[in-house]
């Protein structure tokens, strides 16, 4: 979307209130150059014709912009200045199998009901051989620091429960150790049902072992583990890869036809 003269003052205006100037430019006129260092963790495993997908973009993307599906589940998360352009829930991806060389997803996991159905689906769509770029909250270095770290065994009973926007089973922690301290004030408001139904709390807590551990049992290969983020200090991120393997696919297929037959 091409943003009126008018439009680019009021937005430059708006970040430059929030980051300074010289960021409010940047954030503003080129976008281009913000996360230089997650820019080129991209780079290195990114091919030149690679096709990927954002899951969960907001209102800027670190992602090659003319090679990168840019989606979310709500319209009016990152509110008007949402630069996703298709939507759909991360675990329910309206695409072929080994549809995409690479998946982006920031910060949005740990928001996931059923991240285990999420990582499943991200597998089906992913080629052989192709990249998902996970960059996560750092318990350590956020409001999630007095929680306890997700286990494995708690997202296993979420997927077998099929657990979805109106599963609670988080809500007592989040409320207890992150509302009332107040130590996330943006969230700060919000009743119960807006924020399970927007999807606004953290469901999980994940450290970078944690994660590997999860995308080890998903059958993703780690490649990379990042304990902190250079320009964005809150976050850890990983590299994991969709194994090259002739019978991938079809396993996931029938775990989850296996799924089905269950009901």
């Amino acid at each position: 979307m091409q943003l009126s003269t008018v439009e680019l003052w009021n937005l430059f205006q708006q970040q430059s209130r929030k980051h300074g100037t010289i960021k409010g430019l940047i954030r503003t006129f080129r976008k281009d150059l913000q996360r230089l260092s997650s820019r080129q963790l991209l780079a290195n495993y990114i091919r030149p014709h690679d096709l990927g997908v954002e899951i969960g973009t907001g209102e800027q993307t670190i992602a090659p912009l003319t090679r990168t599906k840019l989606t979310d589940a709500f319209k009016d998360h990152a509110g008007a200045n949402s630069i996703a352009t298709e939507f759909f829930p991360a675990e329910k991806i309206p695409y072929n199998e080994q549809t995409f060389d690479f998946i982006l997803s920031e910060h949005v996991l740990e928001h996931l009901p059923d991240p285990i159905r999420a990582l499943r689906e991200w597998y089906r769509v992913m080629n052989e051989g192709g990249h998902l770029f996970l960059f996560m909250p750092h318990p350590e270095r956020c409001f999630d620091r007095d929680r306890q770290t997700s286990t494995i065994e708690q997202m296993k009973a979420a997927y077998d429960r099929k657990a979805d926007l109106n599963d609670d089973s988080a809500w007592a922690e989040w409320e207890e150790k992150v509302i009332k301290p107040g130590l996330a004030p943006q969230y700060q408001g919000f009743s119960k049902e807006d924020t399970l139904s927007k999807n606004l709390l953290h469901r999980w807590v994940f450290t970078p072992k944690s994660l590997e551990q999860l995308l080890s049992q998903e059958r993703w290969e780690v490649l990379e583990v990042m304990e902190t983020v250079p320009d964005r200090t809150d976050s850890f991120a990983i590299v994991a890869r969709r194994k090259r393997e002739k019978s991938g696919i079809i396993e996931v297929l029938k775990m989850q036809q296996g799924e089905g037959s269950g009901n």
